[in-house]
């Protein structure tokens, strides 16, 4: 028998007291959307105005079509790596092509039922996958964090460590001073309250200290412009046959990282709401948004643990909170528009920075540390896979060790088991 989406079935018992938290959920929650959609997108190397199209589109679709109450689809950093490397070798088309490819695969795998397969994956396997790609990502922000060029570059490890080592006088101590102050705001404003909308508040204050301030440091509109609310369909016109090889594999990347992201934020959903979750069904629907973004803007999306776990403690009852987040995005997207061009690039780096420490499973590492010496060595090398080669082979082969370690142990033990886990991820 076909399901009906929660959507549908929240319709038939809805009430104005229900719109009431919904509508209070999805404000706050957009308010932390909207600028760490924006921050992501520049970080990838993509105009801020697709990354808000696509948190608006993802989270409208998802919360449509979706399978759950409270789990909020947006942007995700732990794509910003592969994302940026992507844009930086072959332009914004091939990431939209990659993304367009990561979502016809999950909705493929989706509809012939293999969900499970993926969603068997062992946690040292997955947190090695994140600690890489924390890594990554932090060390891509090295050089715009302090003012070095003018571009937030896609860059290895060792070469953006020796930023430091080459470019000394070109740090400017301007930015070092405004993402140091940015982390502090944020550290401090999340100890006051976790609704405060910080990033938002950070991204404004930058703004402003440009604008009318004459703050000197790099901005969006050094990367792009100053025309940042002009729309282009990339895919439209422009798909391109020759692009198809090299962004096979980067679009399978995508495609474990959006489901393994999406079914941590699923089960924790089902947790926080008792309600059951089906693994195909939520490939169907990631796929389907994934699809979507990409003629919208490119940037992959999938569901995010800390933004379901405020929805929920915001007080979200039903799906409508999704769809109302999407409109309070686009209603933030023209009143912020006239501040795109004077958000300084030191001031993304620091939100990038503070959601990758927020996002990432941490909490984790320390019971890895002491597993039994097979899953600890899954994770250390899953982490060095992620950090030293291409992020499609160290995907390929974590899953590799994956399927080794499921092998050696009992199937209830291998599956991907939110209650076995710490507790929900900290923001």
């Amino acid at each position: 028998m076909t399901r009906l989406p929660k959507f549908v079935v929240c319709l038939s018992y809805y009430d104005r007291f229900r719109f009431r938290s919904d509508a209070f959920a999805a404000l706050f929650l957009a308010w932390q959307i909207f600028p760490l959609a924006i921050v992501i997108a520049v970080a990838t190397g993509v105009a801020p105005l697709y990354g808000v199209f696509c948190a608006a589109i993802a989270g409208f679709l998802a919360s449509v079509f979706g399978d759950s109450k409270i789990r909020v689809t947006a942007p995700n950093v732990v794509f910003v790596a592969v994302a940026s490397s992507i844009v930086a070798r072959e332009g914004i088309i091939a990431l939209s092509l990659s993304t367009l490819l990561a979502g016809v695969l999950l909705v493929f795998v989706g509809v012939i039922g293999l969900g499970a397969g993926i969603r068997m994956l062992p946690r040292p396997v997955v947190v090695g996958f994140s600690t890489g790609i924390a890594v990554l990502v932090v060390s891509q922000q090295v050089p715009a964090l302090l003012g070095i060029g003018s571009q937030i570059i896609a860059d290895p490890v060792p070469r953006a460590a020796l930023a430091l080592v080459r470019y000394p006088v070109q740090i400017e101590p301007h930015a070092m001073i405004l993402a140091f102050a940015t982390l502090i705001l944020i550290v401090a404003c999340r100890r006051a309250s976790r609704y405060i909308p910080t990033s938002l508040i950070a991204l404004a204050i930058g703004a402003l200290l440009v604008k009318f301030g004459h703050f000197p440091v790099h901005t969006i509109e050094s990367l792009f412009g100053s025309d940042l609310m002009s729309y282009r369909m990339h895919l439209a016109g422009a798909f391109k046959l020759d692009l198809l090889g090299s962004v096979l594999a980067q679009g399978f990347a995508i495609a474990v990282l959006v489901a393994t992201e999406s079914y941590q934020a699923m089960g924790l959903a089902a947790k926080l709401t008792g309600e059951r979750s089906n693994s195909n069904g939520e490939l169907f629907v990631q796929g389907g948004v994934n699809v979507a973004c990409a003629f919208a803007g490119g940037l992959p999306t999938s569901g995010v643990s800390s933004h379901t776990l405020d929805n929920a403690r915001l007080g979200a009852q039903t799906p409508i909170a999704g769809v109302l987040q999407a409109v309070f995005l686009v209603v933030f997207l023209f009143l912020m528009a006239p501040l795109f061009r004077f958000i300084p690039l030191p001031v993304i780096s620091a939100l990038i920075l503070s959601s990758v420490f927020s996002m990432t499973n941490w909490q984790e590492i320390p019971h890895l540390i002491k597993a039994p010496i097979l899953e600890a060595a899954a994770w250390v090398a899953t982490s060095l896979l992620t950090i030293v080669t291409d992020l499609p082979i160290a995907i390929a082969v974590g899953m590799l060790i994956g399927m080794f370690i499921y092998i050696r142990k009992k199937p209830g033990m291998a599956s991907w088991d939110v209650a076995a886990r710490p507790g929900p991820p900290r923001t």
